[in-house]
């Protein structure tokens, strides 16, 4: 199978037939919902995330992409959404709708921030196009706090990330966190089982149809079901001598995400997704067994 542009679940038979012997889950409350994403994000050695007790309302989401477009519904009529070139190309689509800027890095984000207007801001963690924290993640989230720039942080590569350590206590401007299965786990990225949490009542689409219990109650007790029988090393630890067989092989440096590998432009030019010098391979069709 040929490397992708994209970001796809390794086919791993294990998960597929885990899937394949849950005839019908139980179905569960969101406050149990979240109780045990809560405790998945944080049953981890290889990588942490403190400061999510203070967001206070968490919701049921399909997948990562529907608090994404609240975020944007929410704040793209006082304000431009920047998003940070490389990242999930999700955004650009919503982008055609609304006051929408992709930023190149950090110098260029400071003099759009620094500018007219009012802004809020999109980013991944480990970040999307480079498959580890942003170098400047730390210093775009104390600029974004100095001038009140809302943040939306997707924590969508989290079930397959290492060395990600987030303090949220420290980025007062994250206002929300979201995160899925989809990237984790073969078979459940049809299922979209995702989660948002907030530091205050949102007040929107989302937390309106959670109040009234319009959720994919098979989804979610899907998701438990894997949070609970897999942990979010479950990938790193699997398939890590494996990833760096394959990325040996084709020339790629190492990334912390076990599903993307960095290239060159002699090999791999077609893989750039608009970073200069860039070019991120999603390696997970040659990971998996399915």
């Amino acid at each position: 199978m040929p490397a992708v542009r994209g970001a796809r679940p390794i086919r791993n038979s294990e998960v597929k037939e885990f899937h394949d012997s849950i005839i019908e889950p139980m179905p569960v409350t969101l406050e149990r919902y979240a109780s045990v994403w809560k405790e998945w994000m944080n049953y981890s050695d290889a990588k942490s995330l403190a400061g999510l007790d203070d967001f206070r309302f968490a919701d049921y989401t399909q997948g990562t992409s529907q608090t994404f477009d609240q975020f944007i519904l929410k704040h793209s009529k006082d304000r431009e959404i920047l998003v940070l070139r490389g990242d999930f190309q999700y955004h650009a689509c919503l982008g055609k709708y609304v006051e929408f800027k992709y930023v190149s890095e950090r110098n260029q984000l400071e003099e759009v921030l620094k500018g007219p207007g009012l802004h809020a801001l999109l980013i991944s963690a480990p970040f999307s196009d480079f498959g580890c924290m942003h170098p400047d993640f730390e210093e775009i989230m104390r600029i974004c706090d100095v001038m009140d720039i809302p943040v939306c942080l997707d924590l969508a590569y989290w079930g397959i990330a290492k060395h990600c350590h987030i303090d949220l206590d420290f980025f007062p401007a994250i206002r929300e966190v979201t995160c899925s299965l989809s990237k984790p786990f073969f078979t459940l990225e049809n299922h979209r089982v995702g989660i948002r949490w907030t530091r205050d009542y949102a007040d929107d689409g989302i937390s309106m149809l959670n109040e009234v219990e319009m959720q994919n109650k098979h989804s979610m007790a899907l998701g438990v079901e894997y949070m609970r029988h897999f942990s979010p090393d479950y990938n790193w630890n699997k398939y890590a001598k494996q990833y760096g067989d394959i990325c040996e092989e084709e020339n790629l440096v190492w990334t912390d995400t076990v599903i993307f590998g960095l290239g060159d432009d002699i090999r791999h030019s077609e893989f750039n997704r608009g970073v200069h010098g860039n070019y991120r391979v999603c390696i997970s069709e040659w990971l998996g067994d399915v």
